[in-house]
């Protein structure tokens, strides 16, 4: 029987921040330590493309990082990835991260032409029906200029945030795709940061100078029709650096993070609509096996056999007939179709179990920030 590689959930994340953030640098870091076996004896899971050019795009990029080299910035065009997740002693994939990269460029200017104009709109469609999006903020920014850097940056990136949002006319229907979002300041090159920052304390710097500013970006999502706003953080490092210099590869900080942090209520919200929809399944199909359709059928059987008419009789009697095969059958059918929606089940809790390991090592804790409370637009 062929293998089925059709993902069971999909996590689609978007990644929002300026030229030379370390953006590409984590896209190429991320595939490569993942899609590696020293990853999966580590984790129970590992990451693969489905994409040929992808991968050979992104392993390419990765050799360099291993030969000392950044990537260049992604310029020009936004490129979307797909991960697909495989976790040990489970079949299929039960998740497919779709990762899109925003160029930073796209922040610091004006669209050269049409064609440009028409790839930043595709993006933004893309962006906005994005389960989790990334505001990336530049660590090494952060270190030398602080709140100077911060406030700046982040007014920026409100104002263009704003910009593209209005340009979104399908963000002001009912059914609006922000909704769900879930959004995470990430504070890159976290290895050049003091060792004793955490996310914790990197959000109350946020909040202290500069909570002005994600009032402000709070308000203009609710004014494209985001219900609630909450801002999760997140420190990470793609590779242990100085400066332009790579120093080791393997020396990581967040990268197994990033899909935890909102998958866990997607993957519950997916697991609740498997259940809903077994349940009519699984009263027609237990039904059938418990005879009850059965002995329906012959007590419209003994009422056929009073009716006075034989030809009617004859058709009742062979539409009865095919009815029943066709009952049994389904309820087969349907049966098989329950025992598969438990095993996608088992996939989804395998994958979020793993997933969540990540968030309750001691050691990773520091790397990242969740507050208890949402704020609404409304408060």
């Amino acid at each position: 029987m062929a293998k089925n590689n059709k993902p069971l959930q999909t996590l689609k994340i978007a990644f929002l921040g300026g030229r030379g953030c370390g953006k590409t640098t984590l896209l190429a870091s991320y595939l490569g330590h993942m899609a590696s076996s020293r990853w999966q004896k580590d984790h129970q899971y590992y990451l693969s493309t489905p994409d040929s050019s992808d991968s050979k795009r992104l392993n390419e990029l990765f050799q360099g990082l291993c030969n000392g080299f950044f990537p260049e910035a992604t310029i020009k065009r936004a490129a979307a990835y797909r991960f697909q997740m495989h976790v040990e002693q489970c079949e299929g994939v039960p998740l497919e991260i779709q990762w899109l990269d925003y160029p930073g460029e796209w922040w610091e200017r004006e669209p050269a032409d049409a064609k440009e104009k028409k790839q930043r709109d595709d993006c933004l469609k893309r962006m906005v029906n994005s389960h989790v999006c990334f505001l990336v903020i530049d660590g090494a920014q952060f270190q030398r200029h602080g709140e100077t850097y911060l406030r700046a940056h982040l007014a920026h990136m409100t104002n263009e945030i704003a910009n593209l949002l209005r340009q979104n006319h399908a963000a002001k229907k009912k059914n609006n795709p922000l909704k769900d979002m879930v959004w995470v300041m990430a504070l890159s090159k976290a290895d050049m940061l003091e060792t004793s920052l955490t996310a914790a304390d990197f959000a109350d710097f946020v909040n202290r100078y500069a909570g002005d500013q994600l009032d402000t970006l709070r308000q203009r999502l609710g004014e494209a029709g985001c219900p609630s706003f909450g801002m999760n953080y997140l420190l990470f490092s793609s590779v242990l650096g100085t400066g332009q210099r790579i120093i080791d590869i393997n020396k990581t900080i967040g990268l197994d993070l990033i899909a935890p942090l909102a998958l866990r209520t997607i993957l519950e919200k997916e697991l609740q609509n498997i259940e809903k929809s077994a349940v009519l399944k699984r009263v027609f199909a237990g039904s059938a096996d418990r005879g009850a359709l059965q002995a329906l059928f012959n007590l419209l059987r003994q009422l056929l056999a009073k009716w006075p008419d034989r030809s009617t009789r004859d058709v009742g009697d062979l539409l009865f007939t095919k009815a029943e095969t066709w009952v049994s059958g389904r309820a087969q059918d349907l049966q098989q179709e329950m025992d598969s929606q438990q095993q996608q089940g088992q996939g989804l809790k395998a994958a979020e179990s793993i997933l969540k390991i990540a968030l309750s090592k001691p050691e990773n804790r520091k790397y990242f920030y969740v507050p208890l409370l949402r704020v609404g637009t409304n408060r």
